[in-house]
């Protein structure tokens, strides 16, 4: 039993754009990895009784059939999401949707991201970030926002695309400070509700600003797979760490 209490948020609504003929006719967050959905590796790291919110749009019928029906015992709140492509749509959106149903911390988790290494509960606020070396990785690393920081704590993330950063942004965040989360998004959305990219990096930058500190969780291991090059190489992994466990 989970003593701290908590939420997660998953948000599966996106179309998952980058994966191409993949996620034509699936969802980003049902795509294949060694005979399992994305899905079910990033349901692994948390406890059954953790109640998961999850914003459903593209395809978002056959996300809530396949949860429901392999995980029965698992409670789940499915929030839906109109605008989940074209104008006014954007993560940001999508997590608003949520708002009432993460009136508590909560852990943001990318769908496309799966971690081997534990995810500690939002019982403060943390910020996950990858540091594998950066000179052999293989990854698409400017497509990626990065953080800077200082003695475990971070000072603000960066662009995509820049250099002398300290981790890669992986879409996983613990917010303790949820009041003052949700008063931001709403603030940043209103300014441009057409704002495609409004995402959680500002809001994580803005509290920054207001003085809220984010420890750092370093991950060795990101098995990202929301483009075609993160997808190879995290089948890859699965395939040889699986193979592995079996000698």
């Amino acid at each position: 039993m989970n003593n701290f209490q908590y939420k997660v948020l998953l948000p599966t609504s996106g179309t998952g754009s980058r994966l191409g003929e993949i996620t034509k006719n699936l969802n980003k967050s049902l795509v294949p990895l060694n005979g399992r959905a994305t899905i079910c590796y990033v349901l692994d790291s948390y406890p059954e009784d953790v109640p998961i919110v999850v914003t459903l749009g593209f395809l978002g019928q056959s996300v809530k059939d396949f949860l429901e029906k392999e995980y029965p015992n698992r409670i789940f709140e499915f929030v839906w999401v109109d605008k989940y492509e074209g104008p006014g749509s954007s993560l940001g959106y999508s997590m608003l949707k949520a708002k009432e149903n993460l009136q508590c911390p909560f852990i943001f988790h990318a769908c496309d991201g799966v971690f081997v290494e534990p995810i500690p509960e939002p019982t403060h606020n943390w910020i996950g970030g990858y540091v594998e070396d950066w000179t052999t990785s293989k990854l698409p690393l400017k497509q990626y926002r990065t953080h800077t920081m200082k003695d475990g704590k971070m000072l603000h993330t960066n662009e995509k695309g820049g250099e002398g950063f300290d981790s890669i942004h992986v879409g996983l965040d613990g917010v303790f400070d949820y009041k003052m989360y949700w008063e931001i998004l709403e603030t940043i959305y209103t300014k441009d509700p057409n704002d495609a990219q409004v995402s959680d990096v500002p809001i994580l930058d803005e509290m920054i600003k207001r003085g809220v500190e984010f420890t750092w969780v370093p991950y060795s291991v990101w098995l990202d797979t929301g483009n075609l090059d993160a997808l190879d190489a995290t089948t890859k992994y699965l395939a040889t760490h699986q193979q592995e466990r079996l000698l």
